[in-house]
């Protein structure tokens, strides 16, 4: 029989009741996912920019090691030509995301990071099917300290199941100034993604709260770490993660002085690839390591991934490259043909292509593998502390994109790819790449 409904109405003791269970629920939730997750720090590297990988240690029930990361959310300034933080003109105001300890209190945390952040955010490496915890701590802003924007993580890409994991602050959860978060994630697609704050997410990505995160293929049967996909044919030597993005200095300098900003009238005036515009995307770890260089120094402590490419000859190249600007870009290998393998984490098999130019808009993600050529000392190159090189130039093909705002000569995005002669018995000048975007030679100090 059918009944007709009759609304019920609710006082606003229900709703302040309901409040408070949707509190405590969350609260429990949150403690216990920390119960699961181990409470010692992953052994570092060393690198302010990179979350090491343990490797696909097995389990009794055929996952991989737990991971365990630290987030933190905070503010600072990125050192641009024409905009260094140590000159008149002053750098430009970023937000981000810092690597910091498991085991830090969210006061030691706070005292730790709060107002250094860098660009682009942690490199995150992990495994398929690794189960992998996330504790985001919003360590507020140093410049705006009125400011109390909370902030998420959001896997762009990321086929995620439950939605309370998914950063997205309408339907799972934002942390708020002084809080911590722990998010949870089991991959089980491999390829190159990419994260970022889905809080005012138009204003938080411009201010640079994106980064990387790939996934390397279960190993077995012949599949290594050192496949992008699990396909033989998807084998590389060394691996390269280029985040492209673009800066326009008007909101960020908008944003330090309280002032609003019309987010139509965007205009960029910087082209970035891992945070840096040319010629800083030709500095290695070396000259990082040197103090005496002005701009090594405070790229060092603010935009420490190198966006040089190194390679022997004949070694395949891995490049994983990520956009989270908004503008639809054209990066061009000259003089090299790239195999692109894989688009937006999707493994292309058959449908791969090679390519001179490849073409990623706002959100997009390519996995393409090279084969460094011979070197030749008859073709244009150079020397280093790691021996004499071939140059090839992998720019944008948009020249008005090869520009750092009005500062003269050539800028923007635009790298190197450098491939070195063997050394005089034959052996290779490079030695085996430790971990992605490490560049030779080695820091000494």
């Amino acid at each position: 029989m059918n009944r007709k409904l009759i609304p019920r109405k609710y006082s606003r003791r229900d709703f302040l009741k309901w409040g408070v269970r949707g509190t405590l629920g969350i609260a429990l939730a949150g403690s216990a996912l920390s119960t699961l997750r181990p409470q010692q720090a992953v052994a570092g590297t060393g690198r302010p920019f990179l979350t090491p990988n343990p490797g696909p240690v097995a389990r009794p029930d055929g996952q991989t090691a737990v991971r365990h990361l630290r987030f933190g959310a905070t503010d600072g300034f990125l050192s641009l030509p024409g905009r260094r933080v140590n000159s008149p003109a002053g750098g430009v105001y970023m937000f981000g995301f810092v690597l910091g300890e498991v085991t830090d209190s969210i006061g030691d945390f706070i005292q730790k990071y709060k107002g250094r952040v860098r660009t682009p955010a942690p490199i995150v490496d992990v495994t398929e099917n690794q189960d992998v915890y996330i504790t985001l701590t919003n360590l507020g802003f140093e410049q705006r300290p009125d400011l109390d924007d909370s902030h998420t993580i959001h896997w762009h890409g990321f086929r995620n199941p439950n939605s309370v994991f998914d950063g997205v602050p309408e339907v799972s959860i934002s942390v708020p100034v002084a809080r911590d978060f722990p998010y949870f994630f089991r991959p089980r697609d491999e390829g190159t993604y990419m994260y970022h704050c889905h809080f005012e997410d138009t204003e938080h990505v411009q201010m640079g709260m994106d980064g990387i995160v790939f996934v390397r293929p279960q190993p077995g049967a012949g599949i290594t770490p050192y496949h992008a996909y699990a396909d033989f044919s998807t084998a590389f030597d060394r691996e390269y993660t280029l985040l492209l993005n673009e800066v326009d200095t008007i909101p960020h300098d908008n944003l330090l002085a309280v002032q609003g900003f019309v987010w139509s009238d965007y205009k960029p005036n910087y082209w970035v690839i891992n945070g840096r515009s040319y010629p800083d995307t030709l500095y290695t770890d070396l000259d990082l390591a040197n103090e005496v260089d002005a701009v090594a120094a405070e790229l060092k402590n603010r935009q420490p991934v190198s966006s040089l490419i190194q390679a022997n000859p004949g070694e395949k190249i891995l490049l994983r490259m990520a956009s989270l600007g908004y503008e639809q870009h054209a990066m061009q290998m000259m003089g090299i043909r790239m195999r692109v393998v894989g688009q937006d984490a999707t493994f292309l098999g058959p449908l791969a292509y090679d390519t001179h130019t490849i073409y990623i808009g706002p959100g997009e993600a390519r996995d393409a593998i090279f084969v460094a050529p011979p070197y030749n000392p008859n073709l244009p190159g150079g020397t280093d502390a790691a021996g004499d090189y071939n140059v090839y130039w992998f720019k944008n093909r948009n020249y008005q994109r090869l520009v750092n705002d009005r500062e003269p000569g050539l800028g923007g995005m635009i790298t190197q790819v450098r491939v070195y002669a063997p050394n005089p018995d034959n052996s290779p000048s490079l030695p085996t790449q430790e971990w992605p975007n490490q560049t030779f030679p080695r820091p000494t100090v």
